[in-house]
This record gives structure tokens, sequence and C-alpha cells, in this order.
């Protein structure tokens, strides 16, 4: 009886997602890149930044932990919740710099609202699962900037 449990806990587990995070990376830099900035990194901040990452910012997107919902073998559906943070220079005296900030706002929301009414394709992002904050400022060398994070549900459906 143990070792027939045993067999079926082990089929369960092979039903459950197991792709590479970076498929889930890929297909969010592929909703950023270029569409809110060419500066793009994966996971964590640079240690070093480019002439460009301090004069026109960055943005840097992270994938949270994957949460498996499958139900049946050789199909996964996952959900993960992601995050961008888009690092914003400031001017001069460390003040916000309205503008970038805004423009950074919109064109990530913008990516977001379109990739969640596409809906199609082995990943896509729930809508109304959208999140947004401020966060703190972040210091790199001698360059402040100011961060905008936002947030929202990666559905995997293969």
């Amino acid at each position: 009886m143990q070792d027939h449990l045993c067999h079926k806990r082990a089929y369960i587990l092979n039903a459950m997602y197991n792709d590479s995070r970076f498929a889930i990376y890929n297909y969010l830099y592929g909703l950023f890149y270029n569409v809110v900035t060419k500066n793009v990194y994966l996971v964590s901040e640079p240690q070093e930044l480019t002439k460009a990452d301090v004069e026109d910012g960055f943005i840097v997107l992270q994938v949270g932990n994957v949460v498996d919902e499958s139900e049946f073998t050789r199909e996964a559906y996952a959900r993960v919740r992601c995050f961008v943070y888009a690092f914003i220079p400031t001017k001069s005296r460390g003040r916000v710099d309205d503008k970038k900030y805004g423009a950074f706002e919109e064109s990530i929301s913008a990516a977001v609202e379109a990739a969640s009414k596409s809906g199609s394709g082995d990943y896509y992002i729930h809508e109304g699962s959208t999140l947004s904050a401020d966060g703190a400022n972040f210091t790199n060398a001698d360059n402040v900037f100011y961060t905008y994070i936002k947030s929202f549900l990666v559905c995997i459906d293969k």
C-alpha cells in the first residue's frame, strides 16, 4: 500500500511546472525592452552603471516564487508574481524628475495592460492583478534614483 502511495505521489510531482525561470524572464524582457527602455536588467540591480543608466534610468525585472496549480500530467498551469523596478534619475539637488517618472510609469503600465488584454500564448498577465508603489531611493556611487515598482501575476498555461 505504501509503495502505491509513493508511486502515485511521484506521478503527481511529474505533472508539476518545471520549466526554467529564465523562460519567464525572457517573456518579461520581451514585454519591456525598447518599450520602456533599452536599459533592462534581470534579477537584480547592476553593480556598475552605464552612462545611459545614469542619465536615462533603467528597469530591473524580478520573478517571485512559482505557484504550481497543475492538476493533470503533461499539463502545466502556474502563476508567479513578477516585479518591474524602475530606477529614475533625479534632477538637480535630488529632486524627483516628474517627467521621467511619469514616462516610466505610463510606459510600464501600458505594456502590462497590453499584455493582460492579449491573454494568449503560454504566458499572460492576469488582468486585475496589478499593484504599484513608490520605492525607496537607490544610490549607486554618486547617483541617486527614485524607484517606481509595478507587480502583477504572470500565468503559465502550457
